[in-house]
């Protein structure tokens, strides 16, 4: 007759769904670029997770993009997978870290897997001699600046579509060299058969590494929580946070020209970055968010975030 009874049977029953969620197959939402599914090949081989199903999702990124548009919120890539995760739809979802927006996600529990390599490189039709007047494509105004700073390139035009589309558009001549990010290549493949140069400069915060969504009760499922827990055991540090906090508090959005890394240096953490504008740029660094944030300020960087919209 104890009151206490009564719960029994639900207590059992949840200690059985997390017992039991560890066998169910692990649902995988994600775009349907080959891309955006080789990022899932590799997290699932990284992670050992033979039963999985993939959740093929269209996002209105997708669908802008198709369109021609180049000039929107990359958040567009991620919101609609993460509304399948909170609807229960998926269980996980497997994203490029550089398409996920700065501020968190309520409900969302998000986490990065660091890439290899976060270089861009510059793609050539034919010879791989570099001159300012050639044909260059990109449709991120970051690396549209940077090729206008650092390679004084005077014929930049906006070129869309995934990466076959935009190599494919390079071959037929519509374009005499194009900058993409090294590690999609790597991961497609690609890179050995392409005629390229590897460029210095730095990247987009969150280039080349994948986030990887949950929801924030990842921890009642079992599989969910082992993940959850191997990605965390991986991390030696995360500076990819630094990088976050900063775009954050400077309002920097998805077509901000701006690129951020955060490197190791003798157990140091230094941050490091720079802002572009149309005529000038500044460079920051910092050996914390707080003090990159502060070089910033003092450099009024701030002023070259809006000058293109």
């Amino acid at each position: 007759g104890d009151h206490r009874d009564l719960h029994y049977p639900l207590r059992r029953q949840r200690q059985m769904c997390i017992r039991d969620s560890k066998k169910m197959t692990l649902k995988i939402a994600t775009r349907s670029s080959k891309l955006a599914l080789a990022q899932v090949d590799e997290f699932v081989s990284e992670y050992n997770i033979s039963d999985y199903k993939i959740i093929k999702i269209k996002t209105e990124g997708d669908v802008k993009s198709s369109k021609g548009e180049t000039l929107f919120d990359k958040a567009h890539f991620v919101t609609d997978i993460q509304k399948s995760i909170l609807r229960g739809d998926a269980d996980i979802a497997v994203h490029s870290a550089k398409d996920t927006p700065a501020k968190k996600t309520n409900g969302i529990e998000r986490n990065f897997i660091i890439s290899r390599t976060s270089k861009d490189v510059l793609v050539f039709k034919d010879n791989n001699n570099f001159n300012s007047s050639m044909k260059l494509g990109t449709s991120s105004l970051r690396r549209k600046l940077q090729a206008f700073h650092f390679l004084k390139s005077t014929n930049v035009f906006d070129i869309n579509g995934n990466v076959d589309t935009r190599l494919e558009k390079l071959y037929r001549g519509d374009y005499d060299c194009i900058i993409l990010a090294k590690a999609g290549l790597e991961r497609l493949r690609l890179l050995d058969e392409l005629n390229y140069k590897e460029m210095d400069w730095i990247t987009a915060s969150g280039q080349g590494t994948l986030a990887v969504e949950m929801t924030e009760s990842f921890h009642e499922n079992e599989k969910l929580l082992e993940i959850h827990s191997n990605i965390k055991n991986k991390l030696a540090t995360n500076g990819i946070e630094y990088e976050r906090n900063i775009l954050e508090r400077v309002d920097a959005g998805c077509n901000s020209a701006i690129a951020i890394e955060s490197i190791s240096e003798n157990s140091k953490q230094i941050i490091r970055g720079e802002i572009y504008g149309v005529k000038e740029f500044i460079t920051f660094s910092g050996a914390s968010d707080i003090e990159a944030i502060e070089d910033i300020e003092r450099q009024n960087g701030r002023r070259f975030l809006n000058e293109h919209n």
